[in-house]
């Protein structure tokens, strides 16, 4: 799955066979590509947007981009401040808005959260409005549509035909775009909801089925809500995020009691064994806190998760949020967000991570000013790291190696991992960058 967030971008590619995570060596791989950036958001002919555009994702075959954008210089028919999804073609240069009705009518109330099929057929996404589709959520209720680009068809992902004062929210589809994972507040789709708190559901698009996946292996339900749901490539695990206490037996941290309002345990469920395990957990086996967004590889093998804790791996005593990559198979955690030569990091990295398809690089924007050479702009930025090699590589960056202006947030990557989407406030990433607003942009690495 491909996935766009308010806050952060959740994003994964289209899996190959499971790959064991590659150990870094102190060998630095040569390059033989010539990088560059384009702008994404801009209109077809390169109308550069009037209003800020946010972070999006890229389709597994790297040819579809799906963003949200409050222009309205992009399409036709829009208007200032709308909060509006669009899907850029990368190849042709093409846009088009996808929170539209079936008789192409732009959505009347905001939407977001946009999650994009491997091939950029369907784009599934929440949204305010009451016009897109009927059996949705009765008016004031934020519900989740699926976009079919090939049929120009909008449907709701599940009908409240009963009209239930409910809320359905933050969609995750995989990449064959049969299973859409989701946030519901409703106590009806599936049989002994009675928990009364948000739960994580799972529609099998091709069986018209719903199943309930924040439950604990035996089916006991979550015992407070869960939330971020994000579904692997392959369709074989979601991950999901919880203040719940009794999905799995592990001792709790402290840290989950302090004031944080992203930290949560981090679950994740194999949708073939109907197992529920804890992702993100000390040493000794106890709950830590995950900070920022979650996600899981394309082969569902490793779950990447941000925590500040210092008791995940031995020697944490940067003080700072550092990424993580469970190996669900063999139970073992690393941290994968390392500078050079293994050293630590001395700025956080939260801002959620994503993994290539052959589990061999890491993407993820940071603070820190150690990962690369003659880092001093003082933002976070979107940085690569081989975890073969242990190489580290700045990917925003000006046409002439200088840096961003404005520091980079969220990042998306296709399943070859040359093919990056990532926002930036930046004006010097591209030529002829001069509205001064939050862009989205790709960078090409092969």
């Amino acid at each position: 799955m491909y996935c766009l967030r308010r806050a952060t971008v959740v994003a994964a590619i289209v899996g190959t066979c499971a790959t064991a995570l590659p150990v870094a060596s102190a060998a630095a791989a040569g390059t033989a590509h010539r990088p560059h950036t384009e702008r994404v958001s801009v209109a077809a002919d390169g109308t550069q947007a009037d209003e800020e555009s946010l972070t999006g994702a890229v389709s597994a075959d790297g040819r579809f981009a799906v963003f949200e954008s409050r222009a309205s210089t992009l399409v036709p028919g829009t208007t200032p401040g709308s909060r509006h999804l669009y899907v850029k073609d990368l190849r042709k240069g093409g846009i088009e808005l996808v929170d539209v009705g079936r008789d192409g009518t732009p959505a009347a109330d905001p939407s977001y959260n946009a999650s994009i099929s491997g091939d950029g057929r369907y784009v599934v996404f929440s949204s305010e409005a009451g016009n897109l589709a009927p059996g949705q959520n009765p008016p004031g209720g934020l519900d989740v549509f699926v976009r079919d680009r090939r049929t120009g068809r909008t449907e709701v992902l599940v009908r409240n035909d009963a009209q239930v004062r409910a809320t359905n929210h933050d969609p995750s589809i995989s990449a064959d775009g049969r299973y859409v994972a989701f946030t519901s507040s409703r106590t009806d789709l599936v049989p002994g909801d009675t928990n009364g708190v948000t739960d994580i559901f799972v529609k099998d698009r091709r069986k018209g089925t719903v199943k309930r996946v924040s439950v604990a292996t035996d089916g006991t339900q979550a015992d407070a809500f869960s939330t971020q749901p994000v579904i692997s490539a392959d369709g074989s695990r979601v991950g999901f995020k919880s203040a719940a206490h009794n999905l799995y037996p592990a001792p709790e941290s402290p840290e989950l009691s302090r004031p944080h309002p992203r930290a949560r345990a981090f679950y994740t469920h194999d949708l073939r064994t109907g197992r529920t395990h804890l992702a993100a957990h000390a040493a000794d086996g106890g709950t830590v806190a995950v900070i920022g967004g979650i996600g899981l590889s394309p082969d569902g093998r490793y779950a990447l998760y941000s925590s500040i804790s210092p008791s995940i791996v031995p020697d944490d005593t940067n003080g700072a949020t550092d990424v993580f990559a469970k190996d669900l198979r063999t139970g073992t955690t690393r941290r994968v967000v390392l500078a050079p030569g293994g050293a630590q990091t001395n700025g956080v990295s939260n801002d959620g991570a994503v993994m290539s398809a052959d589990n061999r690089k890491v993407y993820f924007t940071s603070a820190a000013s150690n990962l690369v050479p003659g880092d001093t702009n003082g933002h976070e930025d979107l940085f690569v790291r081989d975890l073969l090699t242990g190489t580290v590589e700045r990917l925003n960056v000006a046409p002439d190696g200088a840096e961003d202006t404005a520091g980079a947030s969220g990042v998306s990557v296709d399943r070859t991992g040359r093919t990056v989407v990532f926002g930036s406030g930046g004006d010097n990433l591209v030529a002829g960058d001069t509205n001064r607003l939050h862009d989205v942009f790709v960078r090409r690495l092969k």
